[in-house]
């Protein structure tokens, strides 16, 4: 985690509306007061409308007027040309994927790739991540190097107040396809070198009347990480200093169930993530941090999922059945 994906993050503009599918209210208006109602916020959940695809660099969409005005191309897995959902940033690589062609895989699989990356659709809507760090490094990265990022993002829309909402119910299907170690084993420092692909959540005070006004938290959701065979059951607290915010790092059994993502097998998580969310202001308070913020200031702006790598490795992933939905008193 450093600041260039506190960059990608926060520099998304999106300007579509959000879909509002409530599961409990029939067409009668007069039922909106009987139950809960829920609404996906995630806008375009199987990956249809395709990437906008940034620069290589954050500083280029920082200093060039953002996202719209400096991304190299759309990629796109049908013919209809629509807006994107999605921004995706390839941050710290030699290989812009702007400018590629798509080719056709087996079943439907829409593939486009270069020296560094492969993102491939699949007809049911399972999203491949792919990236060849092998072809980014001369050598074993050191403690100042960036590290290549391939990272999928939106800020949302129907933006979720914490206080407000009695579930944030999140699913998502991981598969790791692979994760080749390319370094020689005196080059390998586990402090310095892994693949990793944690999932991000932004949370910030958006009261103005809080003394706490703008602070923000990292909330990660993590799966795999190549240093760790098994998922533990520790939360994380940490100080970023790339990008001045604090992370907090749900334990990931609690997540996942005790499981090795290297088994290269679905696995699957269906859970309410409020409660561990509302553990994450408790533990910043703990901290001494977030100290005159409650849950109703709270807001969640935006998510980010995909590969960090920050050594030199080889690695796939797939994804589908992504959701992310909040139910409401």
């Amino acid at each position: 985690m450093n600041a260039l994906k506190a960059m990608g993050l926060l520099l998304l503009s999106v300007s579509t509306v959000s879909t509002c599918c409530p599961e409990t209210l029939s067409a009668n208006p007069k039922n909106k007061s009987q139950g809960p109602r829920s609404e996906e916020i995630l806008r375009d959940p199987h990956f249809e409308n395709g990437f906008a695809i940034s620069p290589l660099w954050p500083a280029i969409v920082q200093n060039n007027g953002g996202f719209e005005k400096t991304n190299t191309d759309t990629i796109r897995f049908r013919k209809k040309e629509s807006i994107p959902d999605w921004q995706m940033a390839q941050w710290a690589s030699k290989y812009d994927l702007g400018g590629t062609l798509p080719e056709k895989g087996k079943h439907g699989t829409i593939i486009y790739r270069n020296e560094g990356k492969e993102i491939a659709r699949s007809s049911n809507g399972t999203l491949l991540l792919d990236i060849t760090t092998s072809t980014e490094y001369d050598r074993p990265r050191t403690s100042t190097d960036a590290w290549p990022h391939l990272l999928i993002q939106q800020d949302f829309v129907n933006r979720p107040n914490i206080g407000q909402i009695e579930r944030l119910d999140f699913s998502m299907e991981l598969r790791i396809v692979r994760c080749e170690n390319r370094m020689k084993e005196d080059e390998f420092d586990e402090n310095l070198h892994t693949a990793q692909s944690p999932f991000y959540f932004f949370m910030r005070n958006e009261n103005p009347e809080s003394p706490d006004y703008q602070l923000a938290l990292w909330v990660g959701v993590p799966s795999f990480d190549y240093r760790y065979p098994r998922l533990d059951s520790t939360e994380r607290v940490q100080w970023d200093i790339g990008t001045a915010t604090y992370i907090y790092a749900i334990p990931p059994r609690t997540i996942w169930g005790d499981i090795s993502f290297h088994d290269h097998q679905w696995h699957k998580t269906q859970i309410d993530l409020l409660p561990l969310i509302l553990r994450s202001l408790e533990a910043m308070q703990e901290k001494g941090v977030f100290t005159h913020t409650v849950p109703k200031d709270l807001v969640l702006t935006g998510m980010n999922f995909g590969w960090e790598v920050p050594g030199t490795f080889d690695a796939g992933l797939e994804v589908r059945n992504m959701s992310i939905r909040i139910v409401k008193p």
